[in-house]
């Protein structure tokens, strides 16, 4: 996920970035690309060995940069981490998502390929989950907002944790859903895991529960069923603000409610 359009500070509600533990700043280091996969016509996964690897919480970021013509120095992006950080940390997974007009991630997304070398620094954020914070959990993304619930899903698998996840997806068609075959399987393998989809451009596809974008009434049926606890949010502001003020109305302690922004 990238943030092509806005600052890479983290919005949550639940959570600063102070009550991370203190750890001394990362460095730029220079990883090598191990494997390209192709997910959907606008979203490639990159999988980086780091060199001097840092252990990361699920849902955290690393900042990559690129040199670009006509700019004097290279140009950065925060991408949000997919791989699990258990039980091994250094080779880390992004999903990058092609903006139109973007300066990054259509150079990362098109144009890179294994042996590539990429500038990286991290890892950041405060957008995180681990066993400790319990759940269940309501995990609400539209688009590439599902790459850090990826993290979180993949590292209560590798754990052999039990705690319920409900994933609510919002993607334009049933093309576009990142991770499709991977979300199909882990909910067919996991009993705590849940994937409801819904299409936005797609009125009749049966994969979808919804097709629709997430409104009010989407979100109030799914924290009923999922008798969630915890919420984490990820995607365009309007939708996670929507979200947000929903959760809480719906009777969920603000404090509960994490959430990250992206345009």
């Amino acid at each position: 996920m990238e943030t092509e359009a806005r600052n890479q500070s983290r919005g949550v509600v639940g959570e600063s970035e102070g009550s991370l533990r203190k750890v001394p700043p990362p460095k730029w280091q220079v990883a090598d690309v191990i494997d390209v996969i192709s997910e959907t016509p606008e979203t490639t996964t990159l999988r980086l060995a780091i060199p001097e690897p840092s252990e990361f919480t699920s849902g955290q970021y690393y900042n990559i940069r690129i040199p670009v013509d006509g700019r004097p120095r290279p140009i950065q992006r925060a991408y949000s981490i997919a791989s699990s950080p258990f039980p091994k940390f250094d080779v880390v997974e992004f999903g990058i998502k092609e903006m139109e007009g973007g300066l990054v991630s259509p150079v990362l997304a098109k144009g890179t390929k294994v042996g590539d070398k990429l500038e990286v620094r991290g890892p950041y954020g405060a957008f995180t989950w681990t066993e400790e914070k319990g759940g269940p959990l309501l995990l609400i993304s539209a688009g590439s907002g599902v790459v850090p619930f990826m993290s979180m899903i993949r590292y209560a698998r590798a754990k052999n944790l039990s705690v319920p996840m409900h994933l609510l997806f919002s993607s334009k068609s049933s093309e576009y859903v990142i991770y499709s075959k991977e979300l199909d399987e882990l909910q067919s393998e996991l009993e705590w895991l849940t994937v409801t989809h819904t299409f936005t451009r797609e009125p009749d596809h049966a994969a979808a529960r919804y097709h629709r974008r997430i409104d009010r009434e989407m979100v109030a049926e799914l924290l009923k069923e999922s008798s969630a606890e915890l919420a984490y949010i990820c995607g365009p502001p309007e939708m996670v603000e929507l979200c947000e003020v929903e959760l809480v109305n719906l009777g969920m302690k603000p404090e509960n409610v994490y959430s990250e922004k992206y345009d």
